[in-house]
């Protein structure tokens, strides 16, 4: 028996259980099944905190890594265990034993072998045996979806650093005179293009990030800019001041925004999913495109970034909001944030309307992102 089952089981004091199923298989003994299911229990005992919920899973491991080795006689014996089993333990496979290990590796694929034979299943319209098994679902599920959330949908917030310092969350130096140099030789053409005319609403961009998107757009001679998350539409009808063709998603169009930008006869307004409509738009050939993104928010606007970065019409991605997840866009190819000191120093008087406005909440910083290959 696995040491962290065979603890649980004595430290809780529980008594044979007389199961009518998980009575064991030639690699995993009924006694293990209870113990497993007195480990499940002492989930009540316990207050989960991140590091919690990676030593939970190290205590599931050894016996999820037993009904792998003999899946179809484990699930034959005891499928509710072994569900159990796999989902606390997922987590800790995957720091310990690879990510081919939960996913794809052959027969050996956690995730894959679950999915097959669950789909197979014929399921009993009656409970199964033991029912307690079924006491503890919720936990199983937590497991799986933290499992997931981590893998797939989490991107570190810079506090998740001990070691964070300031200039990790700023673009690198070696970049900064190139930067000072393309705002210089483009801040007047910006304030040439009658942006001040324009109406200024909350929640939407500052200025001065708008100017730097702007300014980017220059450099790599952007002729289409795909916006997801409108709002009200100011910064799409900033965008329109200096593209040939904006394309604009959200998946509801506010009657403000509509009425803006309807006298923008460069501006194509859509509503739906950016995660489905941008990489369409994007696909049509013979553009060089920049993409701004401002909704969806925080990691889903991330893993959207990176996903269109990869197609070879579009120059750079930028993002809103972004200031929680600095370091970790510099990891993956940021290149320029706009709060990085001396660029507010340089070019913070161009928020100057905004500042004449404090009832209107606007800004947020704007992460610019771009592959190795591109910089």
């Amino acid at each position: 028996m696995p040491m962290a089952l065979r603890y649980a089981a004595l430290s809780l004091g529980q008594a044979a259980l007389g199961l009518a199923s998980c009575s064991g298989t030639s690699r995993i003994s009924g006694e293990t099944w209870q113990a497993a299911l007195s480990l499940s229990r002492s989930a009540e005992q316990l207050q989960f905190s991140a590091g919690t919920w990676s030593e939970w899973s190290k205590a599931w491991r050894p016996l999820a890594m037993e009904v792998v080795s003999d899946f179809d006689g484990s699930m034959a014996d005891c499928p509710e265990g072994s569900v159990a089993a796999l989902g606390h333990g997922l987590l800790a496979v995957d720091e310990v034993d690879g990510h081919f290990s939960v996913l794809e590796l052959g027969p050996q694929g956690i995730i894959k072998m679950m999915h097959h034979k669950l789909s197979d299943l014929q399921l009993p319209a009656f409970p199964l045996e033991p029912a307690e098994w079924q006491q503890h679902w919720l936990m199983v599920v937590s497991s799986m979806l933290r499992f997931m959330y981590l893998k797939w949908v989490n991107m570190p917030h810079d506090n998740d650093f001990a070691d964070m310092n300031q200039e990790d969350a700023f673009s690198p130096a070696v970049l900064r005179p190139h930067h000072d140099f393309l705002f210089r030789n483009f801040v007047d053409k910006f304030l040439a293009s009658g942006v001040y005319d324009l109406s200024i609403t909350e929640n939407t961009v500052l200025y001065s990030e708008a100017f730097a998107f702007l300014a980017f757009c220059h450099l790599h001679q952007v002729d289409f800019i795909a916006e997801s998350g409108v709002y009200k539409g100011v910064s799409t009808e900033i965008w329109s001041l200096f593209a040939k063709e904006v394309a604009a998603v959200d998946i509801f169009l506010t009657p403000e925004a509509e009425e803006r930008l309807q006298r923008r006869s460069n501006v194509e307004l859509h509503t739906g999913d950016g995660r489905t409509l941008l990489p369409q738009l994007l696909s049509r050939p013979g553009r060089r495109a920049a993409v701004f993104i401002d909704g969806p928010k925080g990691e889903l606007a991330i893993h959207l970034a990176l996903s269109l970065i990869k197609l070879p019409q579009v120059a750079f991605v930028a993002m809103h909001d972004m200031e929680p997840y600095k370091r970790r866009l510099r990891e993956l190819g940021a290149f320029f944030f706009s709060d990085e000191p001396w660029f507010k120093e340089a070019y913070g008087h161009l928020d100057e309307p905004f500042r004449r406005r404090p009832d209107l909440l606007a800004g947020g910083t704007m992460a610019f992102i771009t592959t190795d290959a591109k910089k």
